[in-house]
This record gives C-alpha cells, structure tokens and sequence, in this order.
C-alpha cells in the first residue's frame, strides 16, 4: 500500500506544477469530465488552458460564450445556476481542438476528506459483497482525487474521473461518502456528487494553508521557510551535480525510452555500486526517475539461446531492457525481479542492461541481490553485481517524511486545485494521527476549527456545513478510569460544535479493539446523513445523540443534563455504564449511574462530595452505554480540567 500512495505522489509532481505551462494545449480540469456532478442553484466557474491569447468558445447545452485565454494560458467561464436535473452536454473549442463534456447533471457536492477511515473502500468493509452487486445508482456520482502532493499550491489534480454507483467501479468508493450519500439520495431524490480527496495516515497539518496553521502554531512560519530552504537546496543539488531535471523523466520523454538505446552516450552518466540505496552512494532525499546501465558480455553459444535475468529487488519499481529490448517490468519493493530474456535479444560479445527505477518514497535503487545479480545462460551465469553507471532522470525532493504527515503538503495538491468548484459541504472523518500523545490531541481543537472557517472561506461558502466523525473506539478497555489522547481529541473535535452548522457523527459503538479501521462505515455514513438533513436541508429530526449541557452537584451525587435527548434517554446495556466521577481530590473511580427524569444520576458510595465527571473518557470506553431512544450513542465529555 505504501508503494503505490507514495508512487501516485510521485506521478503527480511529475506531470507539472505551478502555473499551467504557456504552451499549453486545450485542456479542462478532471472535474469536468462525463459524468460530473456540478452544484445546483449556483453559478459554476469552469477552467481549463489554452494557448495564450487565442478565444476559444465554451457551449453549454444551446448557449454558448466566446473568451479569451489569458497571457499564462489560462481561461475561466461561468455555467449560469441550473436547477437540479440533467443530463447536460458540455463543449470547449479552440480553432484547433474541441473537448466534450458529456451526462453532466446538477445536484448537490459534497467534499469527503479525512485520513483512511474516510478512505477506506466498500470493498474492504462490511457486507461488501451485498453493498456491491445492490449497487445501482446512476444518480450517485464520486470523484477520487488520486494521492498527490507539493510544496506550493497547484492549479491542476493529479487526476480522477466521475463514476456513477454500479457493481464494476462501486467497490472502490468511500465506503462512509458511499453510505452518506445514498442515504441523501433518498431523502432528497437529487443527484449526489461525492470528491473524495483523502489520504490515509494523514495529520490535519496536511490539509491546511499556510496562513491557518500560523493562526494556530507560532513556529509554522519557520517551519515552512525552513522546508523550502530544505527543498530550494536540493533542488539545486540534483539539477547541478547529476545534470537532472525536475519535469518529465529526460529519458523516456513521451512514453519514448531514448536511455536504453545500447549506443547511448554515457559522459553524463556516474558510477554506483550496485546491490544497494543510491542514497548509499550520496543521492540523499531523492524520488523519482533514476536509470542504470551496465554491459556484460556472453558467448557466441549463449547469444543463441535464451536466458533469465535475475535483478534482485528493486525499491520500488522497474522496467528493464536488454539490448534495447524491453524484457519485465515490475512494481513491488519486496519482489524479487527475475525476467525471461527470449531467443534472439542477447548477441556474441558485448550487451547492455538498462533499468529504469521508480522510486516514490524513502530509499531507493537496486537494493539487494536476493534471488541473485545474475544473468543465468545456457551454459553457466554471468554476475551483474559492482559498479553500473547512473543518471537520474527526474527528480522529486522527499520531504523528509511521509507527504501525508508534513504541513500544507496535501493541501497543495489534493485540494487548492478545486477551490473554484462550488460544493454543498464537506464530511471530514480524521484524527487518529494527531491523537498519539496528549499535546497534540489538545492543539488539535484550534487547529480544525481555523482549518473549517478556512476551508469555508476558500470555497466561497461560509455557510457550508461541516459535518466530522468523532473517532470509534479501538485499542483494549481500561480496567480503571485513566486518562486518554483519543479522548482528549474526541473533546478537541467537539469544540467545533461552537460555529454554526458543524455537526458530528459519534461512533463509540461500532469502533473495534484490534482494528483502528472498523468495518461497519454504513452506520457512520447515516449518522452523517442525519446531520446533514437536518442542518443543511432543515428536517425536523433527532441528528445526534446526547451531548453535555450542565451539571449540578446535589449533596453525594452529580446531576447532569444533556442535549440531544431525543425521545429520552436510554442505555444499551441493562446497566448504564462508562461514567466516572472523582472528588477534591481528582482520582476517577468507576460511578454508579442511572437514568432519572432525562438526567443521568452519578455517585460513589466512598466520596461523599464528588466534584466532577467523565464520561466515556478512554481510547475503548467500551462500558459506555449511554444512548437516547433513537438509538444514537451519546458523546464522551469531562466536567473537570
């Protein structure tokens, strides 16, 4: 899973950043392709590229608009508000080029963002098999924007399509979007478009400007000038000393690969010892596109026959040519490469072996000779291991970590790029990374708070809601009260709940101990739903389950009230449990509790005055029980600080 998020990052700095290139053919943004869902009621930017300075004509059903492409190649229309309905067809022409834009309809967007739990598949979640083959919703549309990542904010998405709810492609949506937004498709009968941009094992810092993480963090500014100083440095580095470019890879320009050619001109090329890292060998903080060569000589009777190359294993992938012949290709750090040489590619005297490595994070290169450095012949082997020659073909900078743990990196790249594109709201389920020690879970609470009124401000939707998943449960119960992290950002998530049109889907009851990844993501995405239907869309129903409003100390016991009761209150178990409550000296001891009068009842019989309470304050609470009669579970909370 590593190699293939860090390869599609990798990919994605590869195809350009910054400002869209001048000579720019006509292009419009992936998110404008068949299928799209746009925003009702709403006018809609639409953006692409273009030659600098030429008009091109943008159509849209029987209208249609003439505009000139500005001086950096770039053009922007606006679609007038449509109703929710279609289908409609779009068409951008240039005097050279025209791009089509088919089954378009207006309806609701929603932005789904997070780490893997938001990510996380209906094929890998509960009663996948059922939730794929019912699948059959051409009104419920998701986009995926591809893992990516940059140092500066880019214009264009790495990729992604538009895919309607169907058996084929169903399998590989957001399982909580997926369930969100089938149960919007229900209530409201509108299409549903769903842009998952997440990534898993992210941090909030990874998704915020620049600007809101130093509202929030008084090293920020430092921390980013001293990243890109960092980058600047490298940059330099590989451009100068390995004669290396930050574009395309040099040597297989246009799918073309010019660097296996066996005549090729090697005086840019430097030696490398081969099994190991090319960091080993002094290429630190280097991704990217990266070419060995190496010749080796075989006899005339072994140039008769075939053969099988053994290369070891290569982190993390390759494409490997004998004599200019393409012979295997594979992506997989820990396999091992072994590849048929047929009949006729290996000649009398000397070959050449060219290998083309793709490396996406962390070391690289030719790592080991397991399963052998060898070309096996007919008649015996001929070693490959020693010094091989090497040109880095493009390069990508590591950022010194994962993409996805570094500020502003994500951002960049997965979400600057559609800020223009009008949406309804977002769901947000993430937080596990920034729940690993007690400061971060705390400094977690103004973080997303500023990253929800910046989020709202550059989509240009203040009123947008932005409804999150307080994190499920996992990891084993405590057998006493104690304090927790996930606990803590669980009460850091809820400070959200101060600004307008924030709601919360809380999932206590479906978390798993061994699995930081439950399973069960309908129940998620519904509650979701809920929050949406009432906070968005006005119905008049029960959206969450209680919440803490207040507590009063009477005598030997602790009264407190809640919002969110619902129909009234309620426990899952036969005994309410998951309450704690401590006195002046602040030890938590187990409480008994109960239900009287829409209040929860808490005591111990050895504190006579207690002061304060906890409730479901663990990483598993997995005694809480606390429910209103609609079912929905109740949040964690403490009265003290």
């Amino acid at each position: 899973m590593r190699t293939q998020i860090l390869f599609m990052a990798a990919l994605a700095l590869a195809a350009g950043c910054g400002a869209p290139n001048t000579d720019a053919p006509l292009t419009i943004s992936r998110l404008f392709s068949d299928g799209a869902v746009l925003q009702r009621n709403t006018p809609v930017p639409v953006w692409g590229t273009g030659d600098p300075a030429s008009r091109i004509t943008i159509s849209f059903n029987d209208s249609s608009q003439r505009i000139r492409v500005g001086a950096e190649g770039n053009w922007t229309a606006t679609l007038d508000p449509h109703e929710a309905g279609g289908p409609h067809t779009l068409s951008v022409s240039s005097e050279d080029d025209t791009l089509t834009v088919e089954d378009i309809w207006f309806g609701d967007v929603w932005v789904a963002s997070g780490q893997s739990n938001m990510a996380w598949t209906v094929q890998q979640s509960a009663d996948a098999e059922n939730e794929i083959n019912s699948a059959d919703d051409p009104l419920l549309r998701h986009f995926k924007v591809p893992l990516s990542w940059s140092y500066q904010p880019e214009h264009t998405l790495a990729g992604g399509q538009w895919q309607s709810a169907q058996p084929d492609v169903v399998g590989s949506f957001s399982a909580v979007a997926y369930s969100f937004a089938r149960d919007l498709r229900t209530s409201l009968d509108i299409p549903i478009g769903i842009v998952n941009t997440s990534w898993g094992g992210s941090r909030i810092e990874a998704w915020m400007t620049p600007e809101a993480l130093m509202a929030n963090d008084t090293n920020a500014e430092e921390i980013l000038a001293a990243r890109q100083r960092r980058a600047d440095s490298l940059h330099r580095h590989f451009m100068e000393t390995y004669h290396a470019t930050d574009s395309l890879d040099a040597g297989m320009p246009d799918s073309v690969a010019l660097w296996k050619d066996p005549e090729l001109n090697l005086e840019l090329w430097t030696d490398i010892p081969v099994p190991g890292t090319w960091e080993s060998a002094g290429l630190t903080d280097l991704n990217g596109f990266v070419w060995y060569r190496r010749t080796f000589e075989v006899s005339e009777a072994d140039a008769g026959a075939d053969a099988v190359l053994h290369l070891g294993t290569i982190d993390d992938r390759d494409m490997t040519w004998i004599n200019g012949h393409l012979v295997g290709a594979t992506n997989g750090v820990r396999q091992v490469r072994t590849y048929d040489v047929p009949t006729g590619i290996l000649q009398p005297g000397v070959n050449t072996v060219a290998v083309r490595v793709h490396d996406t994070g962390g070391q690289g290169g030719m790592v080991t000779d397991e399963g052998g450095l060898e070309l096996r012949t007919r008649s015996g082997s001929v070693a490959l291991s020693g010094t091989w020659k090497l040109r880095v073909g493009q390069f990508v900078i590591d950022p010194g970590g994962g993409p996805n743990q570094q500020p502003t990196l994500l951002y960049n790249k997965m979400l600057h790029p559609m800020l223009s594109f009008p949406v309804t709201g977002f769901i947000w389920y993430q937080g596990e990374s920034n729940g690993g020690n007690p400061d971060d879970a705390a400094r977690y609470a103004d973080q997303f708070k500023t990253m929800i009124t910046t989020w709202r401000t550059l989509f240009s939707n203040e009123q947008a809601p932005f409804l999150f998943v307080s994190l499920a449960s996992f990891r084993a119960a405590p057998d006493e009260p104690g304090d927790s992290n996930w606990a803590i950002l669980r009460e850091s998530q809820a400070a959200a709940l101060e600004l307008d049109k924030v709601g919360q889907a809380i999932t206590l009851d479906i978390g798993e101990a061994d699995d930081i990844h439950p399973r069960n993501k309908q129940d998620v995405g519904l509650r979701l739903a809920l929050a949406a239907r009432h906070l968005q869309y006005g119905e008049d129903l029960v959206y969450s389950g209680p919440t803490y409003r207040d507590h009063a100390v009477d005598g030997n016991r602790i009264v407190i009230t809640f919002n969110h009761v619902g129909s009234g209150l309620a426990s899952r178990t036969p005994a309410l449990g998951g309450f704690a409550v401590a006195g002046s000296d602040g030890v938590y001891v187990w409480a008994e509790a109960r239900i009287e009068d829409n209040a929860v009842i808490v005591s111990h019989p050895s504190i006579e005055t207690p002061t304060d309470v906890r409730y479901a304050w663990a990483d598993n609470p997995d005694t809480a029980s606390l429910i209103n009669q609609e079912g929905l579970p109740a949040a964690p909370f403490q009265t003290g600080r």
